[in-house]
């Protein structure tokens, strides 16, 4: 049969109203088909929901309005309580580094809670300090002013250029730092409170934590151990008995005997060395260096050595055997003088050169003989003059607490700066106009000493000692003053 008349013949067939097998089939065929291609579809638009909702999740944008904490009736969302949950884990992760802080739901704190727990506690608690601070502010009328505004621009414009530096854009910085609800409308707020905060406690503690004379001199002769420096040196002998260890190399626990007889020799041995120091010779010319060592300062009161050291019946001269048998240590110690730490503030100028004044080769990095080179280039490049000095940290320096004020501290109390930068300040003979290069552990330092000022050690040290301690309390009040209610759901997203 010819495809014509096949194709009549269907027709023909169709058109008396039977079904054509062929075509039923077909039909049933894509039915079939059409019926597994809605399923499959189905199952699609389930994961594609379902793929969609965890992407929601995952972005922080539902958990970003999600309540944490309310605090007297004031609704805290997740990304700002998690930005103050991760000032605190800041400051602890000086103290115990990032791989600590990364177990921090697994490690307990005490027997009834976590670190996580502590610090979320730790979180709130600052919170309500500055929702307390910032009602306060509010009422006593202070306001972020134009500087204010200028240093939360300073902050943002750190942290975006940390993200730049780290490869993330502005925005992920803040998720990869704080959290995936963090936006930077939130940092930013934050910043502003916590620095409407500090400013209103600032001004609260200047108009009423003021001392007079007197109440810092009662407070000095009261703790005078924490602002006088003594003069004098001493030796340590080693009191215990030598270490010995067993055929396979163990430890062997000392007897009581042996203890014993390594302590009267100790005592034998500081005996000689008092009795020769009186006989004209040095403390310093006894140390051997292994059983005998010296120490050429007296740095606290701790210690029965330093015990010793801060009696107030001390006398220039004293020369005395002292025995600390706790720690198996026999001490000949001399006291030559003690005296109110005086040291006066001091203004300077630095400017901070470190690898990154270096345009090095990607990869490569910089040796310690390359940076101090640049540092003696900039220095070989000064003018001479204090102004020369100022545009040379303004366009140099890598410090950026000074690197827009020409590299100038002021009032700079003693204990403030790292231990080569203040030692250069204080070295006998100092005067304006000095300079100098000094190497710490942040890179060369070229120093430019401006003066010092008219406020001396102790004196700055007590009383403010006596403003922290009062501030403290304070604080502690306006914590107490609020009830924070936090949100368990809200409180899992941080």
């Amino acid at each position: 049969m010819s495809a014509s008349r096949e194709k009549k013949k269907r027709q023909e067939f169709l058109a008396s109203g039977a079904v054509d097998p062929k075509a039923a089939r077909a039909a049933e065929q894509k039915a079939a088909e059409r019926r597994s291609n809605i399923l499959y579809c189905t199952v699609a638009v389930i994961f594609v929901v379902v793929a969609a909702a965890l992407l929601v999740y995952n972005s922080g944008i539902i958990q970003r309005s999600q309540t944490a904490v309310t605090i007297d009736g004031q609704k805290y969302t997740v990304p700002q309580a998690a930005y103050y949950y991760q000032q605190v884990c800041n400051n602890y992760g000086s103290m115990f580094g990032q791989e600590y802080l990364q177990t921090l739901k697994t490690q307990s704190y005490d027997e009834e809670q976590t670190w996580d727990d502590y610090f979320k506690s730790e979180a709130i608690n600052t919170m309500k300090y500055i929702h307390a601070a910032t009602k306060a502010a509010a009422e006593a009328g202070t306001s972020l002013d134009s500087e204010d505004e200028a240093t939360i621009k300073v902050n943002v414009d750190s942290m975006k250029s940390a993200a730049a530096t780290a490869g993330y854009s502005y925005g992920a910085y803040l998720k990869a730092v704080y959290g995936a609800t963090m936006t930077g409308s939130v940092f930013e707020s934050c910043l502003r409170d916590q620095l409407l905060a500090s400013k209103y406690a600032s001004n609260y503690s200047e108009e009423n934590f003021v001392y007079s004379e007197d109440e810092i001199l009662a407070y000095y002769n009261e703790n005078k151990n924490s602002y006088d420096i003594v003069d004098g040196e001493y030796v340590t002998v080693n009191g215990a008995p030598e270490a010995k260890t067993d055929a396979d190399g163990n430890a062997v626990e000392p007897t009581d005997e042996e203890k014993t007889a390594a302590m009267e020799a100790a005592r034998e041995k500081a005996g000689e060395i008092q009795a020769a120091v009186k006989a004209g010779g040095s403390l310093e010319a006894q140390a051997d260096g292994e059983s005998v060592t010296y120490s050429g300062s007296v740095s606290s009161s701790s210690g029965v050595q330093g015990t010793w050291f801060f009696d107030e019946a001390r006398k220039a001269g004293d020369l005395d055997v002292i025995e600390d048998a706790s720690g198996s240590r026999v001490y000949v110690a001399l006291f030559k003088s003690r005296e109110r730490d005086e040291a006066l503030d001091y203004n300077v100028r630095h400017i901070l050169v470190s690898e990154a004044n270096l345009e090095l080769p990607e990869g490569e990095e910089a040796s310690d003989e390359q940076i101090k080179a640049k540092a003696d280039e900039i220095l070989a490049g000064w003018d001479g003059t204090e102004d020369g000095f100022a545009k040379l940290a303004n366009e140099y320096s890598q410090d950026g607490g000074s690197n827009t004020t020409g590299g100038l501290y002021e009032n700079v109390n003693k204990g403030t700066m790292v231990t080569e930068f203040e030692n250069w300040c204080y070295e006998d003979g100092r005067k304006s106009g000095d300079t100098g290069i000094v190497k710490t552990n942040y890179g060369y330092h070229i120093m430019y000493f401006v003066g010092y000022g008219d406020t001396q050690y102790w004196h700055q040290a007590c009383e403010s000692e006596l403003r922290s301690a009062a501030s403290g309390e304070w604080q502690q009040s306006l914590i107490d003053s609020v009830t924070a209610e936090p949100d368990e759901a809200g409180m899992k997203n941080i």
